[in-house]
């Protein structure tokens, strides 16, 4: 299935999507609220942790339950405030080396959502943290529509979304999110392209060419292969980006 999409389309939706990430901001609670909390809770240090650099997948929630093992404070502070690891600024110790066990449960069933200011609050508390919000323009790789049309499929929404010989049925962000992880800057997605596709892309160039003159050495690099695969571009930008910044964190949660 081929996608067409007119110039004005492409601007409309584009600028929908960067009103969205201009907006996409922690959400702080409400002043004169009483802050949303965990019923009982545990923080711990972990003095068991593995090789650094080692993150173990020890995550888990359900309706009003929450646990995390074995986790740098910034993995933590990620999922309680919905970011990025580079919308984060802090200290280095949060980063790798100081980990953390934390176990609560809500008062009642709750969602990921309801959960994250809960989780805000036990981090402030326990951590003596002291945070604020601010907007810093950051060098960025911008994925936006190429010249042509975009080279994708429409997934099957009754597929099951793997990595298997490409991407199957996963919207853009999937693929700027891996980026993010492995290259020098954020990634992120103006396309205005939405919805789940299947894509292929040969990501192998990976590393090669990081500025925006592109790989001179053999083979092609992750810019030239989006190019071509996918019909998109990957260019680099300025960018504002919501940053959480950590103003004082003890390393010592308070006791249970």
């Amino acid at each position: 299935m081929k996608i067409r999409i007119s110039r004005f389309v492409i601007a409309a939706l584009t600028a929908l999507c960067v009103a969205a990430l201009c907006a996409q901001a922690p959400k702080p609670q409400a002043q004169n609220a009483k802050p949303a909390a965990f019923e009982v809770a545990s923080v711990k240090r972990n003095s068991d942790s593995g090789p650094p650099g080692d993150i173990p997948a020890n995550s888990e929630t359900s309706p009003g339950h929450f646990t995390m093992r074995d986790k740098p404070l910034r993995y933590i502070l990620e999922w309680a405030y919905d970011l990025k690891d580079y919308q984060i600024v802090g200290p280095e110790w949060i980063k790798m080396d100081d980990r953390f066990d934390i176990v609560a449960n809500a008062p009642g069933p709750a969602t990921n959502d309801q959960m994250r200011p809960m989780l805000q609050t036990l981090l402030t508390e326990r951590f003596q943290m002291k945070s604020h919000i601010e907007k810093r323009e950051m060098s960025v790789y911008a994925l936006v529509p190429g010249k042509g049309e975009p080279k994708l499929k429409k997934a099957d929404p009754n597929s099951t979304p793997s990595l298997n010989n490409g991407f199957h049925n996963f919207p853009l962000s999937r693929m700027t999110f891996m980026l993010t992880r492995r290259m020098d800057r954020p990634v992120l997605d103006l396309t205005g392209i939405l919805g789940n596709y299947d894509w292929t892309v040969d990501l192998s160039g990976l590393g090669r060419g990081m500025g925006s003159s592109g790989y001179d050495g053999e083979g092609r690099s992750v810019f030239q292969a989006i190019q071509e695969d996918m019909g998109l571009k990957l260019e680099p930008r300025k960018w504002p980006v919501d940053v959480l910044v950590i103003d004082s964190v003890s390393k010592v949660p308070t006791e249970n």
